[in-house]
């Protein structure tokens, strides 16, 4: 995992990067420290220094600015600086920054040496935070690695005691726990030969595929038992996946649209998990029906045995639910109803900072570090309208209004620009304040000096760049719409805003791109749902039963997102889809049964206990996640609980109740 687990650099949106690569030498792999303290004494100042030696002594360390390294002389110049205040000196005064540039090849084993340091030099008089994307790239890529390793092991635990007690034969608990692994296994080897990368995505994969093969077993299992209960079926084993194939293989196929519907938008980490899922829903039940069932021949059920446990509860639950129908029927359409608002609400383009729980320490270093002069890159590459070099007498006149407009909107905290270098070598150069601007900017362009003028204006001093930190906290709009703003600040002082880059403006177009990817996905999933039930049934009452009573999912777990102010990450965003793309299943088992039967009631008493059961498992499965440290991993596994649920019960008593009332209105 590096620092393009939220795009592509195949994205459109991140062509940008590249021309400024080209235009401007840039150094964007920073890492912010802030240093809490008394700023004023002299122990504070040999704390920075010691801490900066310390920073530049590690191999994947290139250069260091401070208060005492690369940086103002004294806290005094730092304070009156055109760029060390901007840049080093936080808004409340209580804090001065470390930039560490890191070299990209060894970011990951850096950001732990930092951590180590930083825990070194801690104490109660400096007090150390750190913000920067190569920190939380590192702290989300070990919380996903955290969930992969206890939830999967979790995952296989619970799963595996909830079809002992309910099926009470070893041999059924041993082939379902082989079977899962089984997939879970040859999905990450297929995946792996088709280059699909473990990322930000696809690292709860395994629970996902788990899921969905335990989801084909469960239903196959219950058949089987029904048939070995009956004498005069000679193969109990055969005649359950007679049964149960057709509605697994509409099943599964309905999922596999539902996860190529996420591998056709424009944000590559939802492409990657679209083709690691759909890998995975063929995967699921070649190795459901390929392997399970010759443990299935092995295993055995004492038959008018007592029933467990976990079947007597589940009866208990069904028969209270089908007494209560009516109010449970009443409980989804008034939740759906009023969760309907909510989705104006839907925040889908959140900062950084919530991917973070608000009690850890990185949510309070990060918050820090942004409300004293930001914390996102944004890039803005500007010419002059009047088409003269970007370094005249006129033209930096106006990039000083600009640099002034810029800074007084409340979504920017610093900025950074060419007319900001030339101050400070007017201030700091020799005879720098009447030497001209042409010589100040060659002599920043030389080795000696780090090239410091390339990274802001191009050799044809034609193009200027402005480097804004942005703030996320206090962010009440989308970065897109804050980008427009920018953008008619920089027209009204006479620039043209030819390029915008840096990872605000990439994570602005991402959220645009994961929303819109989300809304179309499930539209098309629906319609595509409803084709397969009308190729099945061959039934318009049924079909838009159907699709009715699967469109209550999405809306509602979108509707709680905005009611309850829930950010809709890039991790949480595909939750619906796969949701309905589970709840589906049921679905079809009921859709062919009723077409089998023709009585909704019978259905339900032949359904219910696989779909409780189901339900069950995939919502027990998917709660594991509400016990993350990540967010993002809660809200995604909290979403497809809430979708489970609802896709169970609409399966029993919805979709019933919308063919009864669609059928009643064809006849009149």
């Amino acid at each position: 995992m590096d620092g393009n687990i939220f795009f592509s650099s195949d994205d459109p949106q991140f062509q940008s990067e590249h021309l400024i690569d080209e235009l401007f030498v840039r150094q964007d792999s920073q890492l912010i420290i802030a240093a809490e303290g008394d700023i004023i004494y002299a122990t504070y100042r040999e704390n920075v220094h010691d801490l900066s030696e310390a920073l530049l002594a590690l191999k994947g360390v290139a250069s260091v600015n401070s208060l005492t390294h690369a940086g103002p002389n004294s806290l005094r110049e730092a304070l009156d600086s055109p760029l060390w205040r901007r840049l080093i000196m936080s808004n409340d005064k209580k804090s001065t920054n470390f930039i560490v540039f890191l070299n990209e090849q060894t970011i990951p084993e850096t950001v732990v040496q930092i951590e180590n340091l930083m825990a070194s030099f801690e104490s109660d008089t400096f007090h150390l935070r750190a913000a920067g994307l190569p920190y939380v790239v590192e702290l989300i890529k070990r919380n996903l690695m955290h969930d992969l390793k206890v939830f999967s092991l979790l995952a296989c635990l619970i799963f595996g005691l909830i079809i002992f007690f309910i099926f009470r034969s070893k041999g059924v608990l041993i082939g379902a726990m082989i079977s899962c692994v089984s997939a879970c296994v040859w999905t990450f080897m297929v995946t792996y030969l088709m280059n699909v990368p473990m990322g930000i995505m696809t690292a709860n994969l395994g629970t996902i595929i788990f899921i969905m093969t335990l989801s084909h077993i469960i239903f196959l299992t219950f058949n089987w038992r029904t048939f070995r209960a009956d004498s005069k079926c000679e193969d109990p084993v055969q005649a359950a996946i007679s049964r149960t194939i057709v509605p697994s293989f509409w099943g599964m196929f309905t999922t596999l649209l539902g996860f190529l519907s996420l591998s056709m938008v424009a944000a590559k980490p939802l492409r990657d998990l679209g083709a690691s899922g759909a890998v995975g829903a063929i995967v699921a039940i070649i190795v459901a029906y390929g392997v399970f069932p010759s443990f299935l021949k092995l295993a055995s059920i004492p038959l008018g045995k007592k029933k467990s446990t976990v079947e007597e509860y589940q009866k208990k639950t069904y028969k209270f639910i089908d007494l209560e129908k009516q109010f449970v029927m009443l409980i989804i359409f008034v939740t759906c109803l009023l969760t309907l608002p909510g989705l104006s609400m839907i925040n889908s383009d959140p900062s950084l900072i919530s991917y973070f729980s608000e009690s850890s320490e990185i949510y309070n270093g990060f918050t820090y570090i942004d409300q004293n002069g930001g914390s996102s890159p944004l890039l803005l590459v500007v010419r002059a309208s009047d088409g003269g070099k970007i370094h005249s007498d006129r033209s930096y006149v106006k990039l000083w209004k600009l640099q002034e407009s810029l800074e007084q909107h409340r979504g920017v905290g610093s900025v950074i620009s060419l007319p900001v270098l030339i101050a400070q070598a007017h201030k700091e150069a020799p005879f720098g304040w009447f030497l001209p601007r042409q010589l100040l900017l060659l002599a920043m362009e030389l080795p000696s000096n780090d090239e410091v003028a390339k990274g802001f204006i191009t050799k044809d001093r034609m193009h200027g760049l402005f480097m804004l930190r942005m703030i996320e906290s206090y962010r009440t709009s989308s970065r897109l719409e804050i980008i427009d703003e920018i953008k008619d600040i920089t027209q009204t002082e006479g620039f043209d805003l030819e390029i915008i880059g840096g990872v605000y403006s990439l994570q602005g177009h991402l959220a645009k791109l994961v929303f819109s990817s989300l809304i179309g996905g499930l539209l098309m999933l629906i319609l595509l749902f409803a084709i397969i039930i009308f190729i099945i049934s061959r039934s318009w009452e049924i079909t838009v039963a159907v699709a009715a009573s699967i469109f209550i999912i999405p809306l509602t777990v979108l509707g709680c997102f905005g009611i309850y102010r829930i950010p809709l990450d890039i991790i949480s965003a595909p939750a619906s889809n796969v949701a309905i793309a589970m709840g589906i299943d049921s679905m079809i088992h009921m859709v062919l049964a009723f077409k089998r039967t023709k009585n909704w009631d019978v259905v339900r008493c032949e359904l219910w206990q696989p779909i409780l059961t189901s339900m069950t498992v995939v919502g027990l499965g998917f709660s594991i996640f509400l016990f993350s440290n990540f967010p993002p991993t809660q809200r995604f596994g909290g979403a497809i609980v809430l979708g489970t649920i609802l896709s169970g019960l609409t399966a029993l008593y919805i979709l019933p109740l919308c063919y009864q009332y669609i059928q009643s209105k064809m006849k009149k």
